[in-house]
């Protein structure tokens, strides 16, 4: 009577779960890496658009439609890049990442121009603890987020 535990096509069997069960524990952790990064596209969002309104209320010409056109605008493409996250989440992420980089340049640019060195400093310097926070998580997930965009297209 043979032992159908070492029959060749039953060792093979065992490996092959094996692997598949470890290839699964490794995408979870990329998961959850690229999940926190989809939550700092949904967090950026929110304190973009925030702190656009915050802007606008507080400045000397009050509510701009303009202002308010482009706070949704920008919230709107983080938004979107979270989402985008579940299909390509490295290129999201890096995507993210320069949209939010440029976000603050151009902030500091449109600074600049209106009220000179100080406000560039100024524009820096605002919310620079969230900032950081944000660049951090985003840049943090790259690797990840790479990592499960070359599985999930080797998978298909």
């Amino acid at each position: 009577m043979s032992n159908d535990f070492n029959s060749p096509g039953k060792e093979e069997n065992i490996v092959s779960d094996y692997a598949e069960e470890l290839k699964q524990i490794e995408m979870q952790g990329y998961e959850t890496a690229v999940r926190k990064a989809r939550n700092a596209l949904f967090w950026t969002a929110g304190l973009i658009f925030l702190g656009e309104m915050i802007s606008m209320l507080r400045s000397e010409t009050g509510f701009e439609p303009i202002i308010l056109g482009i706070a949704i605008i920008e919230a709107g493409i983080f938004i979107a890049l979270a989402l985008w996250t579940k299909k390509k989440p490295y290129t999201a992420v890096v995507t993210g990442l320069i949209a939010f980089l440029g976000i603050i340049a151009f902030s500091a640019v449109v600074f600049g121009i209106l009220e000179g060195a100080g406000g560039v400093i100024k524009s820096l310097a605002s919310g620079i603890i969230v900032k950081i926070i944000i660049l951090v998580t985003l840049i943090k997930a790259l690797s990840d987020a790479r990592a499960l965009q070359k599985a999930k297209e080797e998978r298909y």
